[in-house]
């Protein structure tokens, strides 16, 4: 089978990490996967903030905790999860909010990434639900932390890491969801 398909068809969310890294060549060149995605009309209007800072994850995962607190109450707040799921690091992917494809751009580049890491045998999870640190007062803060250029936003991350224990089962796919036209 060939590789490329073989990655994607094989490709699993890892939801819990060792605390290991991985090297630094191996983050960049899964990062200039991310960049080389496909992008409407070339403009490429994703930034990509490339995080090994723990604390940092763990203050947008605080945040993420008190949305959820203020939004639905208290409840919501017990046993939160860890939004980078205890990856040692996360590549964040913002975009320019004045390009009308920039939500599908972040999302060609987040997925690139992810499978070019399962192909270097370094696990990842797509993720969105940090961006509810992204709505309340702390909001600049954490974009200033990120490095973003003005006018740009969170729209993706990719936590990356290897796999603290063997993985589940993958999901079934849903049937009946292909529909051939000719």
């Amino acid at each position: 089978m060939n590789e490329t398909v073989k990655n994607i068809l094989e490709r699993r969310s890892v939801r819990s990490y060792m605390s290991v890294l991985p090297p630094e060549d191996d983050v960049a060149l899964i990062v200039e996967c991310g960049r080389f995605a496909a992008t409407a009309l070339g403009r490429q209007p994703w930034f990509f903030s490339v995080v090994y800072d723990r604390a940092l994850l763990d203050d947008i995962t605080a945040e993420c905790k008190a949305a959820a607190i203020r939004s639905e109450g208290e409840q919501a707040g017990l046993n939160f999860p860890d939004t980078f799921r205890g990856a040692p690091m996360a590549v964040i992917v913002s975009a320019d909010d004045t390009e009308r494809f920039a939500e599908a751009d972040s999302a060609n580049a987040t997925q690139n990434m992810a499978v070019a890491a399962w192909s270097m045998g370094i696990g990842s999870c797509y993720i969105a639900s940090f961006r509810r640190a992204f709505e309340g007062e702390r909001a600049q803060e954490f974009k200033t932390r990120l490095g973003l250029p003005l006018g740009f936003s969170p729209r993706f991350a990719l936590a990356l890491g290897y796999a603290a224990s063997p993985l589940p089962p993958r999901k079934e796919r849903v049937e009946d969801r292909v529909e051939i036209i000719k």
